[in-house]
C-alpha cells in the first residue's frame, strides 16, 4: 500500500505543479472502479492472488475417496479497480516526449490491499519513429487486438498475460506497417522455477514484430528468443548454464460493419512467464530442453460502444512436450501435466457513458495426465470442467 499511496503523492504533487508554474506538460488521469461477483463450480488454478482465472485443477483425493477439489465458490472482487497517469511532456527539436505511470491491486499475498505496478514507461516519438523504455505489455500481448472479456483474465491461459521491462524501438515503414524491436527482462512475471534466470542469463529477450493495417483488416506476427540462466541450485557452475526457447505469435483482426472477429495463435517454448502452462524437461543426458505449448483463440463481438454489446471468447491450448527424449519433465514447470485446455465464454455488456455492466458464462475444460510419453507429453488424460457465472461492473474515468 505505501507504494500506492506513493503514487498518489507524486502524482497530486506534479498536478499541483502543473497548475502553479504551468511548465510544457499536461496530466491526464485515467482507470476505472471495477466490481465483479463470480461463482465457480469447481476449485481451480488462478494467478494474482486468485484474482485471474486459468482452469480447473484435478482431483484430490481425500482417505475417503473423495474428490475434494469437487466444489464450488463464490467472490466479490474489487482488486481490478486501477490508477493511472498519462503525461504530455514538452517537444524537443521535433521528438514528442510522453509517460505513463499505472497500477492496480493485484499484487500476489494473501490480501486484497496489494498495490502492483502494472505500466511505468517514457516513450520518446519522432515524425515515423519511437522509442520506449520501462515497463508495459510483453509483445505476445497486442493491446490492439486482445480479447475483449467480461473477466480480468483477458483469454487467459490462451492468451498471455505478462507486463516486462523493456526498450522498444518502433518505426513506421509505410503507412500500413510498423516494425517493432524489443529488448526485454523479466520482473514480476518470471518463468516458473527461474527466480534470477533472466538476470544472469546475462543475455536478455529479443523480439522482433511487424504490424499492418489496411482499411478493415489488421495484422501482426511476432518472433522472439529468451534465454534463462539456471538456478544455481541446480547447477552450482561458475559460469551460468542457460537453456533458450523461442515463441512466435500471429494475430489477427477484420472489423464488418456490425461486428469485429478476432483470431490469434500463440507457439513457444516455456511458457510459463506468460501465465500459461510449460516449462523446461531435463534430457537422458542431462540437458535441458524447453516445453513446447500452441494455442489458439477465437473472438467475436458486436460494435456499439453504447448500448448493448455481445461477444464470444473461445479457446484451445495444447502442451506439446519437448524436441528431445526427456528424463524428467516435472522440474522447472508451470503444470505440465495439464495435456489441454479448451473453453468458451459468451457474454453481454450493457455500455452507457463511462459506465458498463456485463455478465459472461465461462465452461472451461483441462485435461489432466496421469503419465508422460517419451517427450514429456502428458498421457493418460482425464477432463476436468467448472462453470463460472460472471457478473461485472467498471466505472471508468
Amino acid at each position: 500500500m505505501r507504494r500506492f499511496f506513493l503514487m498518489i503523492i507524486i502524482t497530486l504533487s506534479l498536478s499541483m505543479i502543473s497548475k502553479a508554474e504551468k511548465p510544457a506538460f499536461e496530466l491526464k488521469f485515467h482507470g476505472f472502479v471495477g466490481v465483479s461477483v463470480f461463482s465457480d463450480s469447481r476449485a481451480s488454478a488462478t494467478a494474482r492472488n486468485r484474482h485471474i482465472y486459468l482452469y480447473p485443477l484435478s482431483a484430490d483425493i481425500s482417505d475417503e475417496g473423495i474428490d475434494l477439489n469437487k466444489r464450488g465458490e463464490f467472490n466479490i472482487d474489487v482488486t481490478q479497480s486501477r490508477f493511472g497517469v498519462d503525461l504530455i511532456g514538452p517537444t524537443f527539436k521535433n521528438i514528442q516526449t510522453t509517460a505513463m505511470l499505472e497500477g492496480d491491486f493485484l499484487g500476489n499475498g494473501s490480501g486484497d490491499n496489494n498495490f502492483r505496478l502494472r505500466h511505468a514507461f517514457a516513450r520518446f516519438s519522432g515524425k515515423r519513429w519511437s522509442l520506449l523504455a520501462g515497463q508495459t505489455w510483453h509483445p505476445l500481448f497486442i493491446p490492439e487486438n486482445c480479447p475483449g472479456t467480461v473477466d480480468l483474465n483477458a483469454g487467459a491461459p490462451f492468451h498471455p498475460l505478462n507486463f516486462s521491462p523493456q526498450i522498444q524501438f518502433s518505426w513506421q515503414a509505410l503507412p500500413s506497417t510498423k516494425l517493432l524491436l524489443y529488448v526485454i527482462e523479466q520482473n514480476n512475471f518470471r518463468s516458473a522455477g527461474f527466480p534470477k534466470g533472466s538476470e544472469e542469463s546475462l543475455q536478455p529477450e529479443f523480439d522482433v514484430q511487424i504490424k499492418w493495417q489496411h482499411k478493415k483488416v489488421w495484422a501482426a506476427l511476432t518472433a522472439g528468443m529468451n534465454t534463462l540462466a539456471l538456478p544455481r541450485e541446480i547447477e552450482p557452475t561458475k559460469s551460468p548454464v542457460r537453456v533458450r526457447s523461442f515463441h512466435y505469435n500471429a494475430s489477427f483482426r477484420y472489423r464488418l460493419p456490425a461486428l469485429t472477429i478476432q483470431l490469434e495463435g500463440i507457439y513457444g517454448g516455456n511458457l510459463s512467464g506468460l501465465v500459461m502452462p510449460g516449462g523446461i524437461g531435463i534430457t537422458e543426458d542431462n540437458k535441458y530442453k524447453p516445453l513446447q505449448t500452441g494455442s489458439l483463440w477465437l473472438g467475436v463481438h458486436g460494435n456499439r460502444t453504447q448500448g448493448w454489446q455481445p461477444g464470444l471468447f473461445a479457446g484451445y491450448l495444447k502442451s506439446m512436450g519437448s524436441s528431445s527424449v526427456l528424463e524428467v519433465v516435472k522440474n522447472l514447470s508451470r503444470h505440465p501435466a495439464i495435456g489441454s485446455v479448451y473453453a468458451i465464454s459468451p457474454r453481454v455488456k450493457y455500455i452507457f457513458g463511462n459506465i458498463w455492466v456485463g455478465a459472461e458464462w465461462q465452461w472451461t475444460t483441462a485435461e489432466w495426465g496421469k503419465s508422460f510419453d517419451a517427450y514429456g507429453v502428458p498421457e493418460n488424460t482425464e477432463s476436468f470442467s467448472n462453470n463460472r457465472l460472471l457478473l461485472s461492473m467498471r466505472y471508468n474515468f
